[in-house]
């Protein structure tokens, strides 16, 4: 018998809630598409409560999405409950920083909020409160928590009892998990463990600083497996007797576990391989199914866009970095300025932080949401925290550069899903990052469908090699340059 909706279904909806249903019943993994707006939550909520596979964890990249997950799952009459990470439920967090995920790792037998309690709440806040109060690990409690839809960020592991999976925003777990740490971090950390290391430890520490400040790009983390060992091991001595300066030695122990590194400016970006859910049935949901992901899938249910972003290639730039010069610099000014005259407002995201650095001066915002009466030019990082699980309506949104990995980290990733037997591993190293990255930043200036898109300016001729691809999302008007767009 077709379930009741809440709400008055579309047209479409219905049917593919009720195909998405007998999938899931069937125990495949699917990867469902449809335009952005369509709705395809209430359809997922359809086809969970069609197929009787109740409770479901519900991934978001983003805690920000969760409250939206909720609000649909309320319509249903479910209960849901949006669960946060330790740095934000761990009474000790404010303390220990990024370190309370080793602290809880290797010194729970220290905490004096280790012990569990099953109590209700509607959300995190709620049940970190209480857990402040009344003196137990909010952060393990929430998996007591009842609820039909339990809503978490990707990176948490699964640790409930669950009939289903969701995976919102699907196409960004093919994203490598990505941490800045700032050069200074690194001098503290190595200042911090002076006196507890031997001297040819320090040395190689003191090395390891010198050669993050003087060559950006690739960094090699050239310390043997005896000296890297003797730092964590001093590392977890300090989470035991004194977690404070663990949080001092933490970014240098986030370096010394990554996959890859880079450096740029004062700023060292850190990458670890996703987290890929691998649990069936699964719903794998997406507006923009264009890239190889990390999980096989079974099935595909997917709804075509009618309405399309315009869309022009701008192939006379490039933020490759061997083409980045003062010219090319000069040419992403004259294409922010010709597009400035013809807009109101303008969403630029910089595919890196040489490109940021030479915009910022046109900004009128920067790695800021602006608020909603904005005017101008609103600057963000391709991958910074702006560029996802935010809303900033736009007229024109500027792409400068191609948002790819480093060359050398896109090597790295490459080389660990070869040898983790992923088919594609080149394709998932290069292209599925920057392609979510970008499909990811332009969904940010268009999320109402009643409304008109704006017109995206793709300011990298390598966008060129992905035009067929786009094409299905995107209308592609063009290639031009920058003398066509500034007549």
């Amino acid at each position: 018998m077709p379930v009741q909706w809440p709400v008055t279904p579309r047209p479409g909806q219905a049917e593919t809630a009720e195909q998405l249903a007998t999938l899931i019943e069937q125990g495949h993994r699917v990867l469902f598409s449809a335009p952005t707006g369509w709705g395809k939550t209430h359809c997922v909520i359809a086809a969970l409560v069609e197929a009787k596979t109740l409770p479901a964890v519900w991934l978001v990249r983003s805690l920000a999405l969760g409250p939206r997950v909720a609000e649909d799952a309320a319509l249903w009459g479910l209960v849901s409950f949006v669960a946060a990470g330790r740095e934000k439920m761990c009474p000790l967090a404010p303390r220990l920083g990024s370190a309370v995920h080793d602290f809880c790792r290797f010194a729970k037998f220290k905490c004096r909020y280790a012990k569990l309690a099953r109590i209700s709440a509607t959300d995190w806040r709620e049940l970190r409160e209480r857990a402040q109060r009344e003196g137990f690990c909010p952060y393990y409690a929430q998996d007591l928590v009842y609820s039909d839809v339990f809503v978490q960020n990707y990176n948490r592991p699964l640790r409930r009892w669950v009939k289903a999976l969701i995976v919102d925003e699907a196409h960004n777990i093919a994203l490598p998990e990505e941490r800045i740490v700032k050069i200074s971090q690194l001098a503290e950390a190595v200042a911090s463990a002076r006196m507890h290391v031997s001297a040819r430890a320090l040395k190689a520490l003191e090395n390891l600083i010198r050669y993050t400040l003087v060559k950006d790009g690739s960094l090699d983390v050239f310390l043997d497996e005896e000296t890297k060992g003797e730092i964590l091991r001093h590392y977890h001595e300090l989470l035991v007797e004194n977690p404070e300066r663990a949080r001092e030695l933490h970014p240098l122990v986030t370096l010394l576990n990554a996959v890859a590194a880079y450096v740029e400016g004062e700023r060292v970006s850190i990458f670890k391989p996703p987290r890929v859910p691998l649990f069936r049935p699964a719903i794998l949901v997406t507006a923009t199914p264009l890239l190889p992901l990390p999980v096989s899938i079974d099935a595909e249910v997917r709804v075509p866009w009618e309405r399309k972003i315009p869309a022009f290639i701008v192939s006379d730039v490039s933020s490759k970095f061997e083409e980045f010069d003062t010219r090319m610099v000069l040419k992403y000014k004259r294409l922010l300025f010709a597009v400035a005259k013809r807009a109101r407002r303008v969403l630029v995201f910089a595919a890196s932080e040489r490109i940021a650095k030479e915009l910022r001066a046109w900004a009128n915002y920067e790695e800021t949401q602006p608020p909603k009466d904005w005017e101008g030019v609103a600057l963000l990082r391709a991958r910074g925290r702006f560029a996802e699980g935010v809303d900033i309506e736009a007229e024109s949104v500027i792409v400068a550069g191609a948002p790819f990995l480093p060359p050398e980290i896109s090597d790295r990733l490459a080389r660990h899903y070869r040898t983790q037997g992923y088919e594609e591993p080149v394709r998932l190293a290069i292209d599925a990052p920057m392609l979510s990255t970008l499909l990811q930043c332009i969904g940010r200036a268009w999320r109402d469908p009643k409304k008109d898109p704006p017109t995206v300016y793709l300011a990298d001729w390598r966008f060129a090699r992905y035009k067929e691809l786009l094409q299905e999302w995107m209308d592609i008007k063009r290639e031009c340059s920058i003398e066509e767009l500034e007549r």
